[in-house]
Parts: C-alpha cells; sequence; structure tokens
C-alpha cells in the first residue's frame, strides 16, 4: 500500500468531508417509499434527512396507513417540495405489510428502496446501496446496517454513540463507508425490513409482499422467496443509516405504549405460525432463529408457491 503524505492525506480527509454531506442525484430510475402510522413528528425529520441526502427527479411514494395525526398533512407537505411524489391514503389501518406492499406495487423504478418512518438517511448510504446493487446485479434484495436493527446481529448493529444533529448522522455515516470499504457483501439468512433496497428483477420474479402476514414475517418471506427464485440477500456493511430505536412506541402515552406492544407480540406470534405453515415447518420452530433458512432456500423455485402478484392499491391513490 502507498503512504501518502500527510498533506494528500489531510486534503483527502477534507474531501471526503465535503462528500458525506452532498446529497446524491437520483433519476426516475429509482423509487422511494415510506410508510407510516402516525408519530408525524418522527416521520417529518426522517423526511428532512431524505431530502437533505437525495436530489432529482425519483420517485416518492408515501403511504399513511390511517394515521391518527397529521402525518398526512406532512405527507402533502413533502409533494409541495418534490414533484415526483404519490400519496396513498388507506381508509382503516391495514399495517405494515399492506403499506409496504402499495409502495412495491405501485413503485416504477429499476431499484427500490423502502424506508420505514424511522430510518434516517443520509448521503453515504444512499449511494453505497445503490453502487452495491449496480455492481452485483444477482443481489436481489441489500440493506444496510445501523445503530438498531431488531435482529440481534452484530454485523446489522453498528456502536454509534450520539448523534444528536444531521451533521454528525451525515459524517458517521461516511465514516462507516470508509472504515469498511474494502468488506465484501455478507449473505443474509432472513431480511429484517425496517429498511431495504430491492431490483425490478426481483419483483419481477417474485413479486410483492404476501399480504396474508399481518404486521410481521412477509419480509422474511420475500428474502426467503428471493432466495429460491436465486438472487442474493445481502447486507452491504458500507451503508449506514440512524435508526431511532422503538420511537414509534415511545412517543404515546404509557397505556397507550403498554397496548401497542401486548398486539405487536400477538401479531408476532401469529405470524411466525402462518409462516411455519406456508412452508410446513414443524410447529416447534418457535423462534425465527431456529427455522432451517439454508435447507429451505434450496427448494426448487415454483411460481405458483413463490409468485405474489402485485395488488391495486390505486383507489387510496391522493389526487
Amino acid at each position: 500500500m502507498v503512504k501518502l503524505p500527510p498533506t494528500e492525506v489531510l486534503l483527502l480527509s477534507l474531501l471526503n468531508r465535503l462528500r458525506a454531506g452532498r446529497p446524491v442525484s437520483l433519476s426516475r430510475k429509482v423509487s422511494i417509499g415510506m410508510a407510516a402510522h402516525g408519530n408525524a413528528k418522527t416521520t417529518r425529520e426522517a423526511l428532512e434527512a431524505l431530502f437533505a441526502s437525495a436530489q432529482g427527479d425519483f420517485e416518492l411514494i408515501l403511504v399513511d396507513d390511517l394515521s391518527p395525526d397529521n402525518s398526512l398533512e406532512v405527507y402533502r407537505e413533502a409533494a409541495k417540495r418534490h414533484a415526483n411524489t404519490r400519496i396513498f391514503s388507506f381508509g382503516s389501518n391495514l399495517e405494515y405489510c399492506h403499506s409496504v406492499n402499495a409502495f412495491l406495487s405501485h413503485g416504477s423504478g429499476e431499484r427500490l428502496l423502502f424506508l420505514s418512518n424511522d430510518i434516517f438517511v443520509n448521503p453515504s448510504y444512499l449511494r453505497q446501496l445503490l453502487a452495491a446493487s449496480a455492481a452485483n446485479p444477482g443481489c436481489g434484495v441489500l440493506r444496510g446496517c445501523s445503530n438498531f436493527v431488531d435482529n440481534d446481529s452484530p454485523a446489522h448493529n453498528v456502536s454509534a454513540g450520539p448523534l444528536p444533529t444531521r451533521k454528525a448522522r451525515f459524517a458517521f455515516g461516511a465514516e462507516i463507508a470508509r472504515r469498511h470499504a474494502a468488506r465484501p457483501l455478507a449473505d443474509e439468512r432472513f431480511l429484517v425490513g425496517d429498511a431495504f433496497l430491492v431490483t425490478r428483477a426481483l419483483l419481477d420474479r417474485v413479486g410483492t409482499f404476501d399480504t396474508r402476514f399481518v404486521g410481521y414475517c412477509a419480509d422474511m418471506d420475500l428474502g426467503l422467496r428471493a432466495q429460491i427464485a436465486g438472487f442474493r440477500v445481502v447486507l452491504v456493511p458500507q451503508a449506514f443509516a440512524v435508526h431511532e430505536e422503538h420511537v414509534n412506541i415511545k412517543y404515546l402515552p404509557p397505556e397507550a405504549q403498554q397496548r401497542k406492544i401486548a398486539l405487536r407480540m400477538s401479531r408476532i406470534g401469529e405470524a411466525l405460525r402462518l409462516f411455519r405453515e406456508k412452508y410446513a415447518l414443524p410447529p416447534k420452530a418457535a423462534n425465527v432463529h431456529e427455522l432451517p433458512w439454508e435447507a429451505l432456500a434450496k427448494q426448487p423455485f415454483d411460481p405458483a408457491r413463490h409468485h405474489v402478484a402485485p395488488l391495486d392499491y390505486s383507489r387510496y391513490l391522493l389526487k
């Protein structure tokens, strides 16, 4: 390795810091989706981070899952700032699976990036994910790392410390990209769907979310169907975005928090039961880490079983 003179090292460091805050230019070939059920404050912050990180005529699809607050107005404000925006507003609370599916079913890009409303992106995150996708066409699903990912994986969960400002978040995202520049993509056992990118080729082959799942496991199911169809599902270690841990629960009053947690736990159990049933797994496999992912991914691809046709959510599209 060639050792650079101190002045060149300083200049390179300065250039990297400047680039860390420069938004990525995205065309219509990229679709970005965000969904929310309440917590308008965090949704606004997530959209502000996106607009500071990306410019250009990318497609933006926003899904309001019957929010009880002014989240829909936050979306309308975003649409005034970004012309290529469509807003879907559900007439009832259809939950995460339908929210993501509305984006996957109606996004027109060659690459589609879904973001939960508590994910704060940065330019480096977008650059790394899109570059990895372009360089690896066999990867159908790609996701990055974060300060919090609900899968107990050290590779996904990066110790970040306090990142109170956008400048700090952008700089840390650039630092992770630099720190892990030489690390290869890591193949995943299953997908955690708080933020992920899929390709058009993947959607054409396996379709969208299976909305028989309510709230949970549709992301794992999509990732498994991708692998069955011969696509890689990977972690891009260079792509880091901030995830506000449990912020979509903590903003609620204490009693409402307990009700939401109890509802989540019941839905997780039912979703796992349905997942086991769909793939003919024994009932004793009660934990996602106990499922035989490698064996499941080796089964032959059957379009009748492993393709889920997009659904039409156009009745929810705001004019």
